[in-house]
């Protein structure tokens, strides 16, 4: 048994794995501060801690670059403080149990991998959309982390010369782009309520939106000429909108008729755990650690 958890750009996410089934799910706003984060997993730990009998690890997803040996997070993302910190140390002291982390794309592609979209699949990618854009490689049956574990990190591509896939391609950025357009505060929509105007004709939402489709096509489409997968598994929040992977093939056909084009066309598939795929795979990872733990003991 397991406590998990996803750090987010906007929120996090929390439950307990038992016998292959999450449980006890919850959320919060992702706080400000390191100090006010660890004080919601004091509040929350407290509370599964007394329901749930026998739970020995705690698996988390996080966004950046977890450096296994240090038990620090590398790279950059939206929770910057995430990267300042020794994360793994503090929280093994707060639970007093294993702390096992591991990238959140990754963690995603581990759910589908094990348990739903990708399953007996031996080479497919992973693009996760939250507030950026994260990514996971599986390349003839095993997660390609690269020589400085920056695989997949698909949101760094630049489009357009300088602007980058993870924001281009994001709902969250999007929504921020359209608040802006109307005079409001950055913060004003979210990325539901874009797509819900959009829908009710709102000329800026529908441009917002058409530009989010053909960014995320764009940068598909190289991604599949790149690596050649089976097939490309879409996560994250954005996941969950019934319309996305027509809109986006739609896209696909368009920047197809560019010039002389290769007549492969990306096979699309949402991920089958949505918003859980980070969760469920944290679970997953504590698992195949704590399995080599016995092996070396």
């Amino acid at each position: 048994m397991y406590f998990v958890i996803d750090i987010g750009g906007s929120s996090v996410k929390y439950g307990v794995w038992q016998e292959d089934k999450l449980t006890a799910a919850g959320n919060f706003p992702t706080p400000a501060t390191w100090d006010a984060l660890k004080h919601e997993f004091i509040r929350i730990w407290r509370d599964l801690s007394a329901r749930f009998d026998g739970i020995h690890a705690v698996g988390v997803s996080v966004p950046g670059v977890p450096r296994q040996e240090e038990g620090m997070i590398g790279g950059a993302s939206s929770v910057a403080y995430l990267h300042e910190v020794p994360f793994a140390a503090e929280l093994t002291e707060l639970f007093s149990l294993p702390v096992w982390m591991e990238n959140d794309a990754k963690c995603a592609a581990l759910a589908e991998i094990t348990y739903g979209a990708a399953k007996r699949m031996h080479n497919a990618l992973f693009v996760i959309i939250g507030t950026g854009i994260g990514g996971t490689l599986l390349i003839d049956g095993k997660i390609l982390r690269g020589h400085h574990l920056f695989g997949g990190e698909f949101g760094m591509m630049l489009i357009n010369g300088r602007d980058e896939w993870a924001k281009l391609g994001s709902a969250v950025h999007m929504a921020r782009k359209v608040s802006l357009l109307k005079g409001l505060p950055e913060n004003a929509y979210s990325g539901e309520q874009v797509f819900q105007l959009a829908e009710a004709g709102d000329a800026v939402s529908e441009k917002a939106v058409e530009e989010l489709y053909h960014a995320l096509a764009v940068g598909i489409y190289n991604l599949q000429y790149i690596i050649d997968p089976e097939a490309i598994v879409i996560g994250g929040g954005i996941s969950e909108h019934p319309d996305l992977i027509a809109n986006i093939e739609r896209h696909l056909r368009e920047i197809m008729t560019y010039g002389q084009r290769s007549p492969l066309f990306p096979q699309l598939k949402t991920c089958q755990f949505g918003s859980e795929a980070n969760l469920i795979g944290a679970a997953v990872y504590c698992g195949q650690q704590n399995a080599e733990k016995k092996e070396t003991t």
